[in-house]
This record gives C-alpha cells, sequence and structure tokens, in this order.
C-alpha cells in the first residue's frame, strides 16, 4: 500500500535544509569574522580595546545564538 506525502510537509522539508545550511553558513562567516576582530584586538592601542572586546563578545554570543538554530 503507498503512503500519500503532502507536497506542503516536502516543500517545508526543504525550507527547513536550505535555513539550516544558510544558518551553518552565516554561523562560518561570523567566527571568521570573530577571528579578524581578535586578530585587530591585538594590534589595536589601548584606547581603542574596550570597543574592540565589546564586539568580540557581542560575536561571540551572537555566534552561539545563531548556532542552536543552525
Amino acid at each position: 500500500m503507498a503512503e500519500i506525502i503532502e507536497l506542503k510537509d516536502i516543500l517545508q522539508a526543504r525550507a527547513r535544509r536550505r535555513e539550516r545550511a544558510l544558518g551553518a553558513r552565516c554561523v562560518a562567516i561570523m567566527e571568521e569574522c570573530l577571528a579578524a576582530s581578535i586578530s585587530a584586538y591585538d594590534e589595536a592601542p589601548l584606547h581603542e580595546r574596550f570597543v574592540r572586546a565589546v564586539k568580540i563578545r557581542q560575536l561571540e554570543d551572537l555566534i552561539v545564538y545563531a548556532a542552536n538554530f543552525a
């Protein structure tokens, strides 16, 4: 006996796969940005380090948040 598969279920599954792939790519881009930010922090003058440290912390938080959905 054949099973009937709803077209909307197929389309939703495709959309979820695409969203996961885009989310994973987004996390990868943010990780590259984080690495560049850490490098920039190391080379920054002392008066700029606080601002760069805040950006690094925000990126770390955003990566954790986005990784939960990717």
